[in-house]
This record gives C-alpha cells, structure tokens and sequence, in this order.
C-alpha cells in the first residue's frame, strides 16, 4: 500500500468533515444531508491522486449524516459509483471502481482490501497474533489465495518486511545499499530468489 493513498484518505476524511460541518451550520443542525466540494483544501496533485482513487467527483459531493455514521457519494448521475464513509468522523468504508477498502476503530488502520488495476487484481488483510502482540499485514498481490509479501508490526514498530519464496518466508536485508533477500546462502533481489525457487522446484 502506498504511503501517499493512505496519506490521501485520512486527508479526505478530514476535509469532508469540515465541509459537512460548515455546510450544516449554515442550512441548520437538524440537515440530514449537504452538498459541496471537499477538494478546496488538496493541492493541484492531490486533486489529480484523488481521481486516480476515483474520488474525482468530491468537488461535487453529497454527504448525509446517518447516525454515527457519514455516507458520501457523487452529487449527480454519471459522476462514477463509489462511496466513502466515515464512522465517529474517521474513515471506515471505501468503495471505487478501483479498490474496496474497510478500516479498523481508528481509522488508521486497513483490515481488509482489494485493489483493481488494469487487469491486475490484489489484496490485503491485517491480523493480529495477540501472543506477540504483533499486527501482520498480509499481501495477495495476484488474488491467487496465496499471500506474497507481509509486512509485521510490533508494539507500533515496523519490524519485518518478507516475501514469500517457494514454500518460505524470508526478510529483506540491506547489503551495500541495496534491499534484497538471503537465499541458499547468497544476497540477491526478490525477482531472482523467487525465479531460483522456481526452477529448483521444477527439478524435483
């Protein structure tokens, strides 16, 4: 997941806040649901990021406020079909052409994914192995049910970046500025691990 998307989301999410809140001041707190733009606060390229998200129709948006929960959507047919909705002000459903996504309490945090690119389909989950106290977020990168790379956190600290190669798990490294893996003894990038895996298993 890249840092500027989930960077880009939390950014939304406080935009529309304020843009529900100013325009529900003006039309009277009991106003269910308020139009506008969202994007006045986003510079020229986190406009152009957010319709790469599908999100291009904020600055023409409809929010309405259902319980604890805020639901926006495009103001007007033909804008697209996607939808973003905040719980206790902070992100909890994105839905696009382009990804579904679902957040934990915080809102900081993405429990489950799939992103859709061109003919590529990926996805993601977060779980938590509660005897280390560790958050693992696992990686589909193909949707083929098997899990590519992950990404393990402990005690909020980033400790682990693996790929899986063949049938194991293995930490990338740095040797000599580069980032890599350690495979049968030797230093090389994840590509290459991965094509030796391959062809020792097509051996067998």
């Amino acid at each position: 997941m890249k840092a500027w998307r989930f960077a880009l989301r939390l950014t939304f999410a406080g935009l529309l806040l304020l843009a529900l809140a100013f325009a529900s001041y003006r039309a009277g707190f009991n106003a269910r649901c308020t139009t506008g733009s969202a994007t006045a606060g986003l510079t020229g390229n986190q406009v152009k990021e957010s319709r790469v998200l599908g999100f291009g129709w904020a600055a023409n948006a409809l929010a309405c406020r259902v319980g604890e929960y805020v639901v926006m959507t495009p103001n007007g047919a033909g804008q697209g079909e996607s939808a973003y909705i905040l719980r206790k002000g902070r992100p909890f459903v994105i839905a696009s052409a382009q990804e579904t996504a679902l957040f934990d309490d915080s809102g900081q945090r993405i429990l489950f994914s799939v992103e859709r690119a061109n003919s590529n389909t990926s996805v993601t989950y977060t779980g938590l192995d509660p005897a280390r106290g560790a958050l693992i977020e696992n990686f589909d990168l193909d949707a083929d049910g098997t899990f590519d790379y992950r990404l393990t956190e402990i005690n909020g600290r980033r400790v682990k970046q693996e790929y899986r190669v063949g049938e194991q798990w293995l930490e990338t490294v740095e040797q000599d500025g580069r980032t890599g893996v350690v495979f049968n003894g030797q230093f090389m990038r994840v590509a290459d691990a991965k094509k030796l895996s391959a062809k020792s298993t097509e051996a067998k």
